[in-house]
């Protein structure tokens, strides 16, 4: 299991169709920010809805445990596990 921090936020798309509903982004503070701005975090409910775990934490600096998954190109977070951290 993998561990990355930074500030999560929340960015509605969709808008105007029936699956509108947000997405989760990592701003990264640990060393993941040398490469990436923003990282998808994969929430676990239906386009949507929030997801309930994840949208408490929006606008807080988190640690979060789970598959990180990297390409050249994108970088997305499967969590397992969300705490805010100082």
């Amino acid at each position: 299991m993998d561990q990355i921090t930074g500030i999560l936020s929340a960015e509605v798309v969709g808008k105007g169709t029936k699956s509108e509903g947000p997405k989760y982004f990592l701003q990264p503070l640990d060393d993941y920010a040398t490469k990436w701005s923003k990282i998808l975090v994969r929430k676990q409910a239906h386009l949507w809805e929030n997801d309930r775990v994840l949208h408490h934490y929006v606008g807080k600096k988190v640690v979060i445990l789970g598959k990180i998954t990297e390409t050249k190109s994108t970088i997305t977070v499967d969590y397992e596990f969300v705490e805010e951290v100082d």
